[in-house]
C-alpha cells in the first residue's frame, strides 16, 4: 500500500512539473522566407539565420513556430498583424512605422551579379542608371537604392523570386542583380544549369552592408516584450560563443547538403 501511495505521489509530482513546464513555455509564430543559405524550409535547421533566431528564443523559454510563406507575405503578413513576427529583414523608415526591430542578428553584404564578359564599372549607384536591374518583390535593397528606383533614375525589373531573376540575367533580359555575396552563389549552384551558371559572375564590390533583424508587429502589445526577450537570448548566445559555433556547424551541414 505504501509503495502504491509513493508511486502515486511521484506520478503526481511529475505531472505537476510537466504541466508547469508547459505553462512556462510560450510560443511565438514567425514567418519563414526562402533566402538560402540564411533561411529556407529545405535547409538544415531551416538555415543559418533561422537557427540563431530559434536558439535565442529558446534561451528564454519561448518556442518558435515557423510559417513558411512567400517572401513578400513574410513581411506584409507581419505588418498586417497576421503573424506575430518574422526575421531576415533590414531596417527602413517605411517599415519602422509598422514594425519593432530586434538587435541585429547577422549582416548581409550586398553585391551585383552580372553576365560574364561584360565590363560594368561603377563607384556609386547613380553610375548604373543605364542598366536594367532585376529586383525581387518584397526584398529591400537599401534606402539609397529605393530612392533612386522610385525616382526613375535606376531602371528596375521586378520578379517574384531570386531564381527567376537569375534566369533573366542568364538570358540577358536584365543587366544586373543585387544580392548578398553568399546567397548569390548558393542560388546559382542550386537552381541553374551548368551552362547558365557559367554565364554569371558576382562582383566583389559591395554597395551596402545590411544588418538583419527579427521584426514584430507594432500593433501587438506583446511585441516590445518579445523584442527585449529575444535580444537577451541573442546576447547569451553571443557572450557564451554558442552563436559562432552554431553558425560554423550549420554552414558545414548546408554545404554537405548541396
Amino acid at each position: 500500500m505504501r509503495i502504491n501511495r509513493f508511486i502515486l505521489a511521484v506520478s503526481c509530482c511529475i505531472w505537476v512539473n510537466a504541466a508547469q513546464a508547459e505553462q512556462k513555455t510560450e510560443q511565438i509564430t514567425l514567418t519563414l522566407q526562402d533566402y538560402p543559405p540564411y533561411m529556407g524550409e529545405s535547409l538544415p535547421h531551416k538555415g543559418l539565420l533561422t537557427r540563431l533566431v530559434v536558439a535565442a528564443f529558446e534561451q528564454k523559454d519561448i518556442a518558435v513556430k515557423l510559417e513558411s510563406v512567400p517572401n513578400k507575405r513574410a513581411i506584409d503578413g507581419v505588418r498586417q498583424g497576421i503573424y506575430q513576427g518574422g526575421f531576415g529583414w533590414a531596417k527602413n523608415a517605411e517599415r519602422e512605422k509598422d514594425l519593432i526591430y530586434s538587435d541585429p542578428v547577422l549582416s548581409l553584404s550586398m553585391v551585383f551579379c552580372q553576365q560574364k564578359g561584360r565590363e560594368i564599372k561603377w563607384k556609386k549607384l547613380e553610375d548604373l542608371a543605364s542598366y536594367k536591374i532585376g529586383v525581387t518583390a518584397g526584398n529591400f535593397y537599401s534606402d539609397d537604392f529605393d530612392k533612386l528606383s522610385k525616382s526613375g533614375l535606376l531602371q528596375v525589373d521586378v520578379s517574384n523570386s531570386d531564381v527567376s531573376n537569375f534566369k533573366k540575367l542568364s538570358a540577358g533580359y536584365i543587366d544586373l542583380l543585387p544580392i548578398d555575396i553568399e546567397v548569390g552563389p548558393y542560388v546559382i549552384a542550386k537552381n541553374l544549369t551548368a551552362a547558365d551558371q557559367n554565364k554569371i559572375v558576382c562582383q566583389s564590390q559591395a554597395y551596402w552592408s545590411a544588418p538583419l533583424h527579427v521584426v514584430f508587429d507594432r500593433k501587438n502589445p506583446n511585441s516590445p516584450r518579445w523584442a527585449k526577450t529575444f535580444n537577451d537570448g541573442l546576447r547569451i548566445l553571443s557572450d557564451t560563443g554558442l552563436a559562432s559555433k552554431m553558425l560554423e556547424a550549420t554552414r558545414r551541414e548546408i554545404n554537405r547538403s548541396n
